[in-house]
C-alpha cells in the first residue's frame, strides 16, 4: 500500500485492507516466474477493469520494482 495506492487509501485506517483481495494472484505471478511486463499488465487490468481508473503501464512499473524486492519462496520442481 506503501507504494501502490491507486485509490488514495494509504492513510485511511479503516481501508487497510482495501487491497487485500487482490494479494493471491499477485503472489501467484511473483512466485510462478511471471515477467515484469506480465504482472505490470495484472496491475494495470485491476486498476483499469475492476477500479475503473485511469492508468498507464508506466504507472505500475515501481509497484512491480517494489515487488520484485520482496523475498519470495522459490517455486519447487
Amino acid at each position: 500500500m506503501m507504494v501502490w495506492d491507486p485509490i488514495g487509501v494509504r492513510e485511511e485506517p479503516n481501508a487497510q485492507d482495501e487491497y487485500d483481495s487482490y494479494l493471491g494472484d499477485v503472489f501467484a505471478l511473483l512466485t510462478s516466474g511471471a515477467s515484469d511486463d506480465q504482472i505490470n499488465e495484472h496491475l494495470l487490468r485491476i486498476v483499469t477493469e475492476r477500479m475503473l481508473l485511469p492508468a498507464r503501464k508506466e504507472n505500475m512499473q515501481s509497484t512491480v520494482s517494489a515487488l520484485r524486492q520482496i523475498q519470495l519462496p522459490q517455486e519447487s520442481k
